[in-house]
């Protein structure tokens, strides 16, 4: 019977015209359907922002830190120390933000008076030791800032370059308790100037009160290169017996964590 088995067959895996009907329109259906949906969603348009942050602006800020300053001398006095103090710091800053949708690109520079910094003693234990310590009473930053733009919300990481003018010192004074001149000067220094230059970065959060009004919060963490001040007599000679001058020398380094709160008027384009 292979001529019946072949036919049973055949009008086994016939499919019935009522049904590929059916299965036809259903994806005639999806694919009409999902045509509309594209186009739809060409058509459609996000709302705009009701805020820009682009444009040029200038402001102030104010706030305070932690400033740690650590000396090291391998030579004369072979000791070390990182005095850690707070500080207030204020300034003002000026800068360009380029709002990309919802994504900000800018540019910002910061100039910023500095109170005091913790002083300290290397040589402790010794005959005479030394007072150190270092000023900053000027610095500031050129940073390029990223940010997430939340209509009167911003949100940005920031990094760059930083300065700072830079004020070692370095007193030597009798150590020995039981000398009439104990706590008086020798003669001998250690002190530098000069422009120390660093690496600078951090994140904040502003809020645009108007169109041209805006208020926020930033925190900046800030290395500064190392600065070196020989160890001189008053003649100006060095007082290490080998090496030389730059060899014989209290070597300086600044970082500082700052908190800050800012105020910023934004010309708009």
């Amino acid at each position: 019977m292979p001529g019946a088995a072949a036919g049973l067959n055949s009008q086994h895996n016939r499919i019935p015209m009522r049904k590929l009907f059916l299965i036809t329109a259903a994806m005639l259906a999806g694919m009409i359907g999902g045509a509309q949906a594209a186009d739809m969603a060409t058509a459609y348009k996000a709302p705009p922002m009701a805020w820009s942050w682009t444009g040029f602006y200038i402001g102030g800020n104010l706030g305070g830190g932690m400033a740690s300053s650590h000396f090291d001398d391998p030579c004369h006095y072979c000791s070390s120390a990182t005095p850690t103090r707070g500080f207030f710091t204020g300034g003002g800053q000026i800068g360009y933000n380029y709002q990309l949708g919802y994504g900000l690109l800018g540019i910002e520079a910061d100039v910023n008076g500095n109170s005091s910094f913790k002083n300290s003693i290397i040589g402790g234990d010794d005959i005479n030791a030394m007072t150190v310590g270092i000023k900053a009473n000027v610095s500031g930053t050129i940073r390029a800032r990223a940010g997430l733009v939340m209509n009167n919300v911003l949100i940005y990481a920031t990094g760059g370059a930083a300065w700072a003018d830079i004020k070692q010192t370095g007193i030597e004074f009798d150590n020995r308790t039981s000398s009439a001149n104990f706590g008086v000067p020798t003669g001998i220094t250690a002190n530098a100037n000069g422009v120390a230059w660093g690496g600078v970065i951090g994140a904040g959060v502003e809020f645009a009160m108007s169109q041209n009004w805006s208020i926020g919060g930033e925190f900046l963490h800030t290395m500064y290169s190392d600065h070196d001040a020989s160890i001189l007599r008053a003649d100006g000679s060095g007082v290490c017996n080998v090496g030389t001058l730059s060899s014989c020398a209290v070597r300086g380094q600044l970082t500082t964590d700052v908190g800050r709160m800012r105020l910023n008027y934004r010309f708009a384009p």
